[in-house]
């Protein structure tokens, strides 16, 4: 159409130089020099186009998905990734019973003793993920709350310990509120009877952070004010109007960013547990899921990552074990600090290591009870009723009822896939994966064998 002649009855004859909204529009330069962006429908010999009625489109049907059927699907897709959705975590789990005694022994002794460690060490894919958000949801069981972060090289790296801190509370888990944060632990905690007598008791720390933050905002009415001061607990940066609200012949505590800050970050940790006692929980659960961001690190950022490790380790546990001391954390070079609250604390801390050259030095500080080494080679049996549950979500999702093909490859299958984590050529998250994949695979094919479809899953392990 572009370069065509077209006459138009007012401007004379012209060629088309461009096409505008589907050709409705012309732009044509004139015989005259002029340009203009006419309307297709004044040229002559053009007429309104008369487009033939549409065919009807097909009916489709109106009824929306059954929620059970669309959380069905949901569930299926984070399977096909190897990830266990949060809501059905437990009864996704496969084996694991060693470990779940050994989390909730912790928690207990972080209740009754005042804190427990626990580290979980194991290569990419055993399931180190998957344990802290178990061990997330029994801490939330025993009403404990919960700080839950991820390290990065980017934003939350292992040797800033006011990343890690800031990133914790930050997404701080309640077991009776859907809240994040520290605000619902302040306001809990502000509203006890003789709160103040009682962090005191707690340590003898002249001017603590805690005791000033809560202060300020249980002493004043302004709303900006108090969210500097929880913004200020929770990151450490300070705003010019949260001097306005400074207790009388109070020197401004800080809390420091730079430096060797780790034995600070330590000791406000525990001093969040003190708070959670006082707000009526169990205590708090720092977990951290490493995610081999301390082997990533530079050679000289490795200390400071190692002080901060050390220094929540003892803050949990204190002299109840002769590894760490508390000389061997240093001071900031502004103000000591004690390792961590003295009374009322109940401190949990889990952290996950990959298994490399560069990774953590946990039998430094830990002793063999408190390292839970993953080895996930389960048996057929637990695999098994793993792949029960999935049989079933997979029946849910797709609306057919479970038939003796899908029954036959979820008995024979687990033999299987057990196998393959024996000979080592399957994680915990390849037996996740390739359990949906059957079911995907026989309901996508109602004519596939079931013996050729075992057959080559078993070479596909040998």
């Amino acid at each position: 159409m572009i370069g065509e002649t077209v006459e138009h009855p007012q401007y004379g004859r012209g060629k088309i130089t461009a096409v505008y909204r589907n050709g409705s529009e012309w732009l044509v330069r004139f015989d005259s020099g002029l340009r203009f962006r006419r309307p297709r429908r004044e040229f002559v010999g053009q007429q309104e186009l008369v487009l033939a009625p549409a065919a009807p489109l097909p009916v489709l049907d109106a009824q929306p998905m059954a929620p059970s059927q669309y959380q069905a699907r949901q569930l299926l897709e984070a399977l096909r990734v190897g990830i266990a959705p949060a809501q059905h975590i437990k009864e996704l789990t496969i084996g694991l019973e060693s470990e779940r005694a050994s989390l909730a022994e912790g928690l207990v002794a972080a209740h009754q003793a005042g804190g427990a460690v626990r580290a979980v060490i194991g290569e990419y894919g055993y399931g180190k993920t998957h344990l802290v958000e178990l061990t997330a949801q029994e801490a939330l069981e025993r009403n404990f709350i919960v700080a839950t972060t991820s390290l990065d090289l980017g934003e939350v790296p292992a040797h800033r310990a006011i990343a890690v801190y800031t990133s914790l509370l930050r997404g701080l888990r309640y077991p009776d509120s859907d809240e994040r944060g520290l605000e619902h632990l302040i306001d809990k905690a502000i509203d006890t009877p003789r709160w103040r007598e009682q962090l005191w008791t707690a340590t003898s720390l002249a001017n603590d952070p805690l005791d000033v933050g809560l202060y300020a905002i249980k002493s004043t009415s302004s709303s900006r004010q108090r969210k500097a001061w929880r913004e200020w607990l929770v990151s450490g940066q300070r705003a010019k109007l949260m001097n306005k609200a400074m207790p009388r012949g109070v020197k401004f505590p800080s809390i420091y960013t730079v430096g060797h800050n780790a034995r600070q970050i330590g000791y406000l940790l525990s001093g969040m547990s003190v708070l959670a006692r006082l707000a009526g929980y169990s205590g708090l659960c720092v977990l951290i899921d490493e995610a081999e961001s301390y082997s990533l690190l530079q050679a000289y950022q490795r200390p400071k990552a190692d002080e901060f490790f050390s220094a929540v380790i003892y803050a949990a546990l204190q002299e109840r074990q002769t590894r760490i001391t508390a000389d061997m954390l240093p001071q900031h070079r502004w103000k000591d600090y004690p390792p961590a609250y003295a009374d009322r604390r109940s401190l949990f801390f889990l952290f996950t290591v990959t298994r490399s050259e560069n990774r953590l030095p946990l039998e430094l500080w830990l002793d063999d009870g408190q390292i839970m080494a993953l080895d996930p080679h389960h048996s057929a049996q637990e695999i098994g009723q793993f792949m029960q549950q999935v049989m079933g979500y997979h029946g849910q999702a797709y609306g057919y009822e479970i038939g003796e093909r899908q029954r036959q490859v979820r008995r024979a299958a687990a033999e299987h896939l057990a196998l393959g984590m024996r000979n080592g050529r399957l994680s915990i998250r390849g037996v996740v994966r390739l359990g949906v994949e059957l079911f995907d695979l026989l309901y996508l094919y109602p004519d596939y064998e079931v013996t050729a479809l075992l057959d080559e899953l078993r070479q596909q392990l040998r």
